[in-house]
């Protein structure tokens, strides 16, 4: 029979499991690094869980684990890469892509092409810059919630998002029509 904090813990994993695999999916570019992530995420909270104050939202600090997580993966694979750099070892980025069934297949091409490019000019964006926009405009974070969870300012959020928005739409302004 499981405990109330298990319970409690088991009831969390069900409510963010797929917003956090969506966030850590956007940041890695890999369903397998991005369920891995997940899975680090929430074994590492459940180790805390007894320690959680909860000051802030159970999800803010969630995203919080992921996030640092996620820089301890970059670090690591940084170093990896300079033992490396004898060594080009690249993988494939995979998108999951869903198609808008209700449009003419012309729409569905230009819709699944636009999208690639701006999964592209996303993962392209500085690591600051790239969890700021996913965190608010994919997962619909406020500015409290994204500060929370990075461990950074309101100022700074709104600065990163600034910066990270005029650098898509730079980016992205070539494909679309005007």
């Amino acid at each position: 029979m499981l405990s109330s904090h298990e319970r409690e813990f088991e009831r969390l994993v069900s409510l963010y499991e797929r917003r956090l695999y969506s966030v850590a999916l956007r940041l890695t570019s890999s369903p397998d690094e991005a369920a891995e992530l997940v899975q680090d995420t929430f074994l590492r909270a459940f180790r805390a869980w007894g320690k959680f104050r909860k000051e802030s939202q159970a999800y803010t600090w969630l995203y919080r684990i992921l996030i640092n997580l996620n820089k301890d993966r970059l670090a690591k694979v940084s170093r990896k890469k300079e033992r490396e750099m004898s060594l080009e070892v690249g993988e494939g980025d995979e998108t999951v892509d869903l198609p808008d069934h209700s449009a003419d297949p012309e729409r569905i091409a230009e819709i699944s092409e636009l999208r690639g490019h701006l999964t592209a000019a996303i993962e392209s964006l500085p690591q600051g810059y790239r969890e700021c926009v996913v965190l608010r405009d994919v997962e619909g974070l406020s500015y409290d919630e994204i500060a929370d969870a990075m461990e950074i300012t309101v100022e700074a959020v709104r600065s990163r998002l600034a910066r990270a928005r005029q650098q898509l739409r730079q980016r992205l302004a070539p494909y679309l029509k005007t």
